[in-house]
């Protein structure tokens, strides 16, 4: 996976992240495509752990 190009912040940063992570994601969404799910229901799975990663880390998370 490509990392950041500065270690800093810098006007493109989320989207490489979004590039980098995009191989990855896809593989994952034809993997539990292939186990039988629909593309609706895993793309919202994937949405609803993700916000619940980002809760977590921002410490904004109910159930922590």
């Amino acid at each position: 996976m490509q990392g950041p190009k500065k270690d800093e912040d810098y006007p493109e940063r989320f989207m490489d992240c979004q590039e980098a992570l995009a191989d990855g994601l896809f593989g994952l969404i034809d993997d539990a495509q292939e186990a039988g799910w629909d593309r609706i229901e895993i793309a919202r799975a994937i949405a609803s752990m993700a916000k619940g990663v980002q809760m977590g880390e921002m410490g904004t998370d109910p159930e922590e």
